[in-house]
Parts: C-alpha cells; sequence; structure tokens
C-alpha cells in the first residue's frame, strides 16, 4: 500500500518537479492563488474534521490533485494523495484527524500540466 502511494505521488507531480520551480515562485504562487483555496476545520469531540475547498482552474489551468503533508512540504514526514469531489464550481477533499495527533500540516494543490501552477497551503486547526 506504502508502495501505491509514493508511485501516485510520484506521478501526479514528476512532471512538476522537473521543473525545479524556485522557491521565490513558489511563494508567489502561493501569495497570488492562496485565497482561491478555502480551508476550514471544525473540532468535534477529539477529532477535527478538515475540508479543503478548491476552484476547478486556476489561470485556465484545470485542477490536478491535491495531497496532504505532515511536518513539511520539502521533507515531509507523512505525505498522502486526498480523494476529491466536484460540487459546482468547486472541488472538495475531507479528511478527519483526532486532536491528539495534530501536528504541522499543509495542503497542496495542482492545477494544469507538466509544469503548471501548485499551490501550498498551511492548515490551522482552530
Amino acid at each position: 500500500m506504502k508502495l501505491i502511494f509514493i508511485a501516485l505521488f510520484a506521478l501526479t507531480f514528476q512532471a512538476h518537479a522537473g521543473c525545479d520551480i524556485s522557491e521565490e515562485t513558489q511563494r508567489d504562487y502561493n501569495q497570488k492563488y492562496g485565497d482561491h483555496i478555502s480551508i476550514e476545520t471544525t473540532l468535534r469531540d477529539s477529532s477535527y474534521y478538515v475540508v479543503a475547498s478548491l476552484p476547478t482552474a486556476i489561470d485556465n489551468q484545470k485542477f490536478k490533485a491535491v495531497w496532504l503533508f505532515a511536518d513539511s512540504v520539502d521533507e515531509p514526514s507523512f505525505v498522502a494523495p486526498l480523494e476529491t469531489f466536484q460540487e459546482g464550481d468547486m472541488f472538495l477533499a475531507w479528511y478527519e484527524i483526532d486532536a491528539g495527533l495534530i501536528r504541522r500540516h499543509f495542503v497542496a494543490a495542482k492545477f494544469g500540466e507538466d509544469c503548471g501552477t501548485s499551490v501550498i497551503k498551511e492548515i490551522f486547526y482552530k
């Protein structure tokens, strides 16, 4: 199962990684498009429910995938693709996590083919 996740991750971001996007360019993408992605957290009992709302496209680049990263995007301790479903003009992705397992988490959304745009947002549990 772990091998499947690694293969999916490699396939999804393979072309993007080969593009050698600079940290400055990534910061620009995050700043320019970050407000297009909404992340809501809700604490119920001892678990957080997290819902990410993503646009179907950014600058005519269609949405491709969204991933959850723990601790760091560059050197994560955990990475998982999030399943999405379309609702109206947005894609939604969600997950649930025990409040005791909270650490620093990020979502990374990819738009477009090859060297498209990626947007990274940190999740703040409230």
